[in-house]
């Protein structure tokens, strides 16, 4: 396990792996702002949740260091343990603070046990700021008939669907019939993909945040999906698509209103 007795200062540890570059030396003021989220995580021993891709289970877990040279996030053993996970596979961290929310996902790249340490290092996130929980703008869809998803719930067949509305966080979806007894609050979505345009497709996996059976006019499905491991180049085409989108849209509405 790390020393807690290490300093603020860039922490490292002894592990040399071999999937991990170095990455390019850089200000100490620049390192500690850019992870600024983490340090406080760190130095406040906060709890963070923890999910794994294919499962709707949830744990817990603390920042034991931070080791900015070779690119790891060294955490916790999680709680309650588990006994499933193997190096590669990839969890969601999430951690919530006075409206705003800290969330990514990385890749598990070695287990303490094998160093003689407890817990388990991760790839070290480019990107690690909290944001507004609705910081998204949402582009209201309802009245582009052609733009569908195709959804596939974990365990079950492909479900397509017309999207009411998106962000850059996720999207609410339309799949008609009944689908509710083939989803729950928290389950893993391992398809969504809809194909904005000739030159931007979001393929992703996905979270259920909420659901509803709706019979009028006809008897349809609403979903609420989030968005889990979207690249944030992905994210950064998406949200410029949705901020075009909003703009057309507030064009037409003034248009609209002038020609009343």
């Amino acid at each position: 396990m790390p020393s807690a007795k290490q300093s603020k200062a860039v922490r490292t540890s002894n592990l040399t792996l071999a999937t991990v570059s170095s990455r390019p030396k850089v200000s100490q003021d620049a390192l500690l702002d850019q992870y600024s989220s983490l340090w406080q995580l760190l130095n406040q021993r906060q709890l963070i949740e923890v999910r794994v891709d294919g499962s709707s289970l949830a744990y817990q877990t603390l920042v034991l260091a931070i080791d900015i040279q070779r690119g790891l996030l060294w955490l916790d053993d999680l709680f309650p343990s588990q006994h499933l996970l193997e190096i590669g596979d990839k969890i969601r961290l999430r951690h919530h603070r006075n409206g705003e929310q800290l969330t990514f996902s990385s890749p598990i790249l070695a287990w303490g046990s094998n160093y003689g340490a407890t817990g388990f290092a991760i790839m070290l996130p480019e990107h690690a700021s909290y944001t507004p929980r609705r910081q998204f703008r949402r582009a209201d869809m309802r009245h582009n008939s052609n733009l569908n998803v195709k959804v596939r719930p974990l365990g079950q067949e492909i479900s397509y669907g017309s999207v009411m509305d998106i962000s850059s966080g996720g999207l609410r979806t339309s799949v008609p019939g009944n689908l509710l007894g083939q989803l729950r609050h928290g389950a893993l979505v391992p398809l969504c993909e809809i194909r904005l345009s000739d030159e931007l497709t979001i393929r992703c996996s996905a979270r259920v945040r909420g659901f509803r059976l709706v019979r009028s006019p006809h008897r349809h499905t609403q979903i609420s999906l989030e968005f889990i491991d979207l690249a944030h180049e992905q994210i950064q085409h998406l949200q410029q698509f949705i901020n075009n989108l909003i703009y057309l849209q507030e064009v037409d509405e003034r248009l609209e209103l002038r020609s009343a």
